[in-house]
């Protein structure tokens, strides 16, 4: 199994958190879009890029940019120059996005009203033709050449039609099990990989499940966190560093993937803490340490 991370917390954290996942292994280093009051990262694409040129091994990811606030063409282009100045290193995540307050929501789309925004799969399906160069011709974008290689893309979400869309067209799909708890996991990764048709892109399914983790040195204490903390969601994972293993072993297996990414409930709780779960996990879950580049 894959372990991978997904960074919802302080964005002057996520240089560190980058050095040590790198060393230890993780995969993935995917970066959510937030735009709230608590420094959390608004723009996934410009920090990605900066991460990706000094990472090792391991990718780094957009998880993901949000395209209710965006254009596609502009993050078709943006995704297209980190590709270019750093091919390899960099996956680009989509989603929808969530409501925001008004303010933002002006702020953000210089004050057009919520109905005026184009249909979500409207914007999805121009953003995949801008990548993959495979618009439909009468489209006026049709046939942009410029820095032609492009990251894969992954679309995420936690509903059928959002894992048939991205079967169909051959993409890769990440279901957050900790954004839909309700949600059933293997059956979404099951339609995505029953519906799965190849592309040039991607020649067989590539599914990741995202679980939402609370760690600590005993499951009493892991309780005990989660219970402290105020407005902190319910796990999908929780307990002992070899529980926690264990719980994200038996959700990849449940979820017949062989990637599962990592949301830390208690970033900020204690560097230190952080620093030695994440080296345990990695430990426990048999990932291969990176020598430093």
């Amino acid at each position: 199994m894959k372990l991978s991370l997904l960074h919802f917390g302080h964005v002057g954290t996520v240089v560190d958190l980058l050095g040590e996942a790198d060393a230890l292994g993780y995969a993935r280093l995917w970066l959510g879009e937030h735009h709230s009051n608590s420094w959390q990262c608004t723009n996934p694409l410009l920090l990605g890029a900066l991460l990706a040129a000094t990472s090792g091994g391991i990718r780094i990811g957009s998880g993901g940019v949000c395209l209710d606030y965006r254009s596609p063409l502009h993050i078709a282009e943006d995704a297209r120059l980190i590709e270019y100045l750093l091919p390899g290193h960099f996956d680009l995540g989509v989603t929808r996005g969530l409501k925001l307050t008004p303010a933002i929501h002006d702020a953000l789309l210089d004050g057009r009203p919520p109905e005026t925004l184009r249909p979500y799969d409207e914007k999805l399906a121009e953003l995949h033709g801008l990548l993959t160069g495979r618009l439909d011709p009468a489209h006026p974008l049709a046939g942009r050449t410029e820095l032609e290689a492009a990251p894969p893309l992954w679309v995420l979400g936690t509903g059928a039609a959002t894992a048939r869309w991205a079967a169909r067209h051959g993409t890769g799909y990440c279901c957050s099990l900790h954004h839909a708890p309700e949600k059933d996991g293997a059956a979404l990764v099951g339609e995505y990989r029953r519906c799965f048709v190849p592309s040039p892109e991607l020649a067989a399914p590539a599914a990741i499940v995202v679980a939402g983790l609370v760690c600590a040195p005993t499951r009493g204490e892991a309780l005990a966190l989660q219970q402290q903390s105020s407005g902190l969601d319910k796990a999908t994972v929780l307990g002992s560093p070899a529980e926690c293993a264990a719980g994200l072993a038996a959700t990849a297996d449940r979820c017949g993937v062989d990637e599962v990414m990592i949301l830390d409930l208690l970033p900020s709780h204690d560097d230190g803490l952080l620093s030695e779960r994440y080296r345990q996990l990695a430990e426990l879950a048999g990932l291969a340490p990176r020598e430093a580049s």
